[in-house]
C-alpha cells in the first residue's frame, strides 16, 4: 500500500493503493525420463519446473509484472549454482520455466539430477523476484 498526496489550495486527496504478489511452483519428472513413475524418478534423470506468478493491484500503471525467477538446487547446497528461469509471457499472470537444456538429447526444459544424488525427496528452492512498485519492490 502507498499513499499519494496532492497539494493545492490547501486541500489534499488521500488515495489508497495496493499490490500483492502470489506464486506457485510445480516440479515433475521430465516426460522422457524412463524411470519416472508419477511424481518420482531415479537420480541421473531430469525434472521440469513451472512457476506461475500472479500480481494483483488497483493501480496498474504503478506496478510491474514479476520479472525473474531463480531456482537453487540441493546438490549445490542451495548456494553454488542456480538457474534463471525463462519468462514465458508478459503481464500480471506470468509463467516461468527452465530454459532449454543444451545437454538434453531432446532439447527439453530440464534440470538433470546428478547420478550420485540419493533417490528420494528432491527439493529445489525458487525465488520469484523483481515485481516493482513505485515506492519499493516485492
Amino acid at each position: 500500500m502507498w499513499l499519494t498526496y496532492r497539494y493545492g489550495w490547501w486541500e489534499f486527496d488521500y488515495d489508497r493503493y495496493h499490490a500483492s504478489l502470489s506464486a506457485e511452483m510445480k516440479i515433475h519428472p521430465d516426460e522422457k525420463s524412463p524411470t519416472a513413475s508419477g511424481d518420482t524418478l531415479k537420480s541421473g534423470y531430469g525434472i521440469q519446473e513451472t512457476v506461475t506468478a500472479g500480481v494483483s493491484t488497483n493501480q496498474s500503471h504503478a506496478v510491474t509484472e514479476a520479472q525473474n525467477s531463480i531456482t537453487y538446487f540441493p546438490e549445490f547446497d542451495y548456494q553454488r549454482y542456480w538457474r534463471v528461469l525463462e519468462r514465458m509471457g508478459r503481464g500480471y499472470q506470468t509463467r516461468f520455466e527452465f530454459e532449454e537444456n543444451p545437454f538434453s538429447t531432446y532439447g527439453r526444459r530440464t534440470h538433470f539430477l546428478p547420478i550420485w544424488y540419493p533417490d528420494g525427496r528432491y527439493t529445489p528452492y525458487t525465488w520469484l523476484i523483481d515485481c516493482w512498485t513505485r515506492a519499493t519492490r516485492s
